[in-house]
């Protein structure tokens, strides 16, 4: 077997020296998520019918486009480097690694603990107000450890993935919106067809500014990523997902979070006050945010999802359901982009 096996060469004798458990016993494999990037399986070491040992592993997409795209962008450096150096470092919940190892061919593997069974939690439902606070408390416990620890920023996976991709970004972004408006012409409203073009036209603006509260951020902080309940209820909250984590912004992470993962009206009616709790659950754990500047960067970031995810939506793997998802996201923060005035915050910035 090679040293990285691929998720179908995975043995029974193998996964059993790497958690622990006796050899000699059968292994099933099931298909489990519903990432475009990368390929899970839920791996069962059992003895007759009883379950001996449950994880889940994660390897390269088998498809092609999703693969260059990991790979253009370093999701699969990103998400190894993080189990391997950070995840033991911050106090986000995340499942135990049982073993994680990339190589120079992009080549990846990384066995996780099952932390089934959780609550279903669907991305379009959207979370409760209770949700969404252990959601933030999680953040938070990410971003307060690692705010200001320039030594990490600095990490080739973190900061030097960030410079190393800009030129990239500067150079694809535009024609990616162009292609989403394109492919999406059909069933966009105006409204969200208006700032997809807008923000278009604004790239630069939106990524030239630099954050007084830089820190590691997950980058793709929304429901599918959070496993509520997790271990039958006995863990609130995990985080999983970390191929887009980089330094940024902390309210990247929250903006992002809380306009895609509340319906309308909960926004509508919670965003505020949830920004809030963040900013006192930040302040707790001993890295304050000044409330100005926090709610101008809120609004600089309503603009994250959409410029993610418009992204996002032309260079995965197309499914029905990535369609539906991205879509319905988007939408979700042009609503918040045009409540919390986030072209006029970028206006400010780039006048001051």
């Amino acid at each position: 077997m090679a040293s990285i096996p691929q998720l179908d060469e995975i043995t029974a004798d193998w996964l059993a020296d790497v958690v622990g458990a006796p050899r000699g016993l059968r292994l099933r494999a099931t298909s489990v998520g519903a990432g475009q990037v990368a390929r899970c399986l839920k791996l069962e070491l059992l003895d007759g019918d009883v379950v001996i040992v449950s994880v889940v592993a994660k390897g390269p997409s088998a498809d092609p486009t999703s693969r260059s795209t990991a790979a253009a962008q370093r999701l699969y450096l990103r998400e190894t480097s993080f189990y391997r150096d950070l995840a033991s470092r911050i106090g986000t919940p995340t499942p135990t690694c049982y073993w994680v190892d990339r190589n120079d061919e992009d080549d990846f593997l990384i066995i996780l603990e099952d932390m089934s069974p959780m609550a279903d939690v669907d991305q379009f439902d959207g979370l409760s107000s209770v949700q969404a606070q252990v959601g933030l408390t999680a953040l938070a416990e990410l971003h307060a450890p690692t705010r200001g620890d320039l030594t990490l920023h600095g990490a080739d996976w973190l900061g030097g993935t960030a410079s190393a991709l800009a030129p990239l970004y500067q150079a694809v972004l535009p024609g990616l919106f162009s292609a989403f408006l394109e492919r999406y012409d059909d069933v966009l409203s105006q409204n969200v067809r208006d700032v997809v073009t807008r923000l278009g036209q604004r790239l630069g603006d939106f990524s030239g500014y630099s954050s007084p509260y830089a820190c590691v951020v997950h980058g793709d902080f929304r429901t599918d990523n959070l496993l509520f309940g997790a271990r039958g209820g006995t863990v609130p909250l995990a985080v999983v997902d970390w191929q887009t984590v980089s330094v940024s912004s902390p309210l990247l992470d929250v903006a992002y979070f809380i306009t895609t993962s509340l319906d309308d009206e909960m926004c509508a009616r919670l965003d505020a006050t949830l920004l809030e709790y963040y900013m006192a659950e930040m302040e707790r754990l001993g890295a304050p945010l000044e409330s100005e500047s926090a709610h101008r960067e809120f609004a600089r970031y309503t603009l994250q999802p959409v410029v993610m995810l418009v992204s996002a939506a032309v260079i995965v793997e197309r499914t029905e359901r990535g369609d539906r998802m991205f879509l319905e996201m988007i939408r979700r923060a042009v609503i918040a982009v045009e409540r919390w005035g986030a072209f006029e915050e970028l206006d400010r910035h780039a006048a001051a």
